[in-house]
C-alpha cells in the first residue's frame, strides 16, 4: 500500500495559503492597532513576511530536492541523522498540534458565541481562573471530529473542501477590502504609529509577535507523496504561499485601519474588523465574522493533515511506533496517525479559553526550532551534496538560509528568555514546552530501539525512498 497522489497546484494553493491565514486578523486588529499602531501592524506583517519567505524558499529547496512524504522529517536526514529526523518532526507535531487544532477546540465555540452566545453557559470546570463551558466545548470536540473525518477519507476530498473554502475566504476578503475603500477613509490612518513610539521597534516587535500568523507554507512538504505536480511547481507553490498570504494579512490590516480613527476604534471595537463592520452592516459584519470563520477552519483541515503525515513519516523511520504507519486500503491515509492527532489535539483542547494564547505562544518557539533546522539542513546539504538534483534552487542559498538561521534563533531565544515582548508565560507556557521536550527525551531512546533493529540503512531508505541510492550511492 502507498499514499496516493492526487492533489492538484491549485488545490496545494489553498492548503499553503489558506492554512496559513488563520482567524484572529479579523477580531483582533483594532487591539494591535491601540499596542503598535496600524503602521507597526502592517509593516510588522511585512517585516514577518519577508522572514517567511527566506524560510520557505529553504523548504522549496529541500522540498523538491528530497520530495518525500514528512517533508523536513526526511530531507534533515542526510545531513542531521536520525536524532535530527526526530527532533524536527517532534517539533512540527507540538507546533501544529497547540497553535491549530488544540487551539481551535478552544477557539471555534468562543466565535460561534458571539453569534449564539447560548454557547457560554453550563460552566464546568475552570482553568486558571476562566470557566470551561460545556456547550462551547463540545461544539469545538464535534468540529474537531468533523474536520478528522474530512482528512480520514482522504486528501483529496479534504483539498477539495478546502479549496472551496479558500475561494470563499478571499471573497470575504474583497468584500472587506472594497468596503473598507469606499466607505472608510485613509485618513484615520494616520498618524500611523502611537505618539511618542519608535515606529521601527514597533513594527519590530509586532514582527516577532506576528511571525506565528504567517507558518505554514512548510505544510506542503509533508504531502509531498500526495502531489501529482511538477516538482519544479511544487517548489515555487511552497514559495509563494508565505508571500501571498502576507499580501492578504498586510490588506487586511491596512483596511480595518480605515473605518474609523485608530485611536478610537481600539475602545468602540473589541472584535475588531467584525465590530467596524458591523458598525456600517450588519450584513457585512457577518461576512467578516464568516471570514474569520473560515480561516480557523482552513487552518484546522491542513494542520491535522500534516501533523498526521508528520506522525506516519516518524514511524516509517522507526521513531514511533510501527502502528502509525498503517494506511486505510481504501482512500490510501494514515488512519491511525490521525486517530493520534485527534485524540491528542482533543485532550489539550480541554484547558479552554484560557489555553489559546499558552497555545500560540509554545507554538511560536517550536515553530522557530524546526524552521532553524530546515534552514540548516539548506545550507550543509548545499556543502556536503553538491551533486543532489535541485528542481528549485533557492537564490543565495547560503545567504537566504543564514539569514533564515539568524532570525528563526532570536524568535526562539525571544520566547524562551524571560524579559522580552513575546518571552513565554511562567508557568503555563514554559511548562508545556518543557513537558513536550522532556516527553520527547523520554521516547527517543525508546524508539531508537526500532531503529536499531530496522538499521541505518532501512531508516534511511524508508524515509528517503529513491533518493536513498541517489545520496548515499554517489557520496560511497
Amino acid at each position: 500500500m502507498s499514499l496516493k497522489r492526487v492533489l492538484v497546484w491549485y488545490e496545494l494553493l489553498a492548503i499553503g495559503v489558506a492554512g496559513i491565514i488563520g482567524s484572529s486578523w479579523a477580531y483582533l486588529n483594532t487591539t494591535f492597532y491601540g499596542d503598535y499602531g496600524p503602521g507597526a501592524t502592517v509593516l510588522g506583517f511585512a517585516i514577518a513576511t519577508l522572514i517567511a519567505f527566506l524560510v520557505a524558499l529553504c523548504f522549496a529547496e529541500m522540498g523538491t530536492a528530497i520530495s518525500r512524504e514528512g517533508g523536513e522529517v526526511a530531507f534533515v536526514l542526510p545531513t542531521l541523522g536520525i536524532k535530527g529526523s526526530f527532533i524536527v518532526g517532534w517539533m512540527f507535531i507540538l507546533a501544529w498540534l497547540v497553535a491549530t487544532c488544540s487551539f481551535y477546540v478552544a477557539a471555534f465555540g468562543y466565535l460561534l458565541s458571539w453569534v449564539i452566545p447560548q454557547l457560554h453557559t453550563i460552566p464546568i470546570y475552570e482553568v486558571a481562573g476562566w470557566p470551561v463551558y460545556l456547550p462551547a466545548l463540545l461544539i469545538g470536540i464535534l468540529m474537531n471530529v468533523a474536520v478528522f473525518t474530512l482528512n480520514y477519507v482522504g486528501a483529496k476530498f479534504a483539498a477539495r473542501t478546502q479549496f472551496l473554502m479558500f475561494v470563499l475566504l478571499m471573497i470575504c476578503g474583497g468584500i472587506i477590502a472594497v468596503t473598507a475603500l469606499t466607505r472608510g477613509s485613509v485618513s484615520n490612518f494616520y498618524p500611523p504609529f502611537p505618539e511618542g513610539a519608535n515606529p521601527l521597534m514597533n513594527s519590530i516587535r509586532f514582527a516577532l509577535l506576528s511571525l506565528t500568523y504567517i507558518t505554514g507554507a512548510e505544510l506542503l512538504t509533508t504531502l509531498a507523496e500526495e502531489t501529482k505536480v511538477k516538482i519544479m511547481t511544487f517548489g515555487y507553490l511552497i514559495a509563494s504561499c508565505a508571500v501571498i498570504a502576507g499580501g492578504f494579512y498586510m490588506t487586511m490590516m491596512f483596511a480595518g485601519s480605515l473605518f474609523m480613527p485608530w485611536s478610537e476604534a481600539a475602545k468602540v471595537a473589541p472584535r475588531g474588523t467584525i465590530d467596524l463592520l458591523t458598525m456600517v452592516n450588519p450584513g457585512l459584519g457577518f461576512i467578516a465574522w464568516l471570514a474569520s470563520t473560515l480561516g480557523m477552519i482552513t487552518s484546522w483541515i491542513p494542520g491535522m493533515m500534516s501533523m498526521s503525515r508528520t506522525v506516519f513519516a516518524l514511524a516509517r523511520a522507526g521513531l514511533l511506533p510501527e502502528t502509525f504507519e498503517r494506511l486505510h486500503p481504501k482512500y490510501g491515509t494514515p488512519t491511525v496517525a490521525l486517530t493520534f492527532v485527534l485524540i491528542v489535539s482533543t485532550i489539550l483542547g480541554l484547558l479552554g479559553r484560557r489555553a489559546m494564547i499558552w497555545f500560540l505562544d509554545v507554538g511560536g518557539v517550536s515553530i522557530g526550532v524546526y524552521w532553524l533546522l530546515a534552514a540548516l539542513s539548506l545550507i550543509l546539504t548545499r556543502r556536503k551534496y553538491p551533486e543532489l538534483p535541485r528542481y528549485f534552487k533557492a537564490p543565495a542559498p547560503y545567504a537566504v538560509g543564514g539569514m533564515a538561521i539568524i532570525l528563526t534563533l532570536a524568535l526562539i531565544l525571544s520566547g524562551i528568555i524571560p524579559g522580552t515582548d513575546i518571552s513565554l508565560v511562567w508557568p503555563y507556557e514554559y511548562l508545556i514546552l518543557i513537558g513536550w521536550v522532556v516527553l520527547g527525551i523520554i521516547i527517543y531512546p525508546i524508539t531508537s530501539k526500532r531503529v536499531k533493529k530496522l538499521g541505518f540503512e532501512r531508516v534511511a531508505r524508508n524515509l528517503l525512498g529513491e533518493y536513498y541510492d541517489l545520496i548515499y550511492r554517489k557520496k560511497a
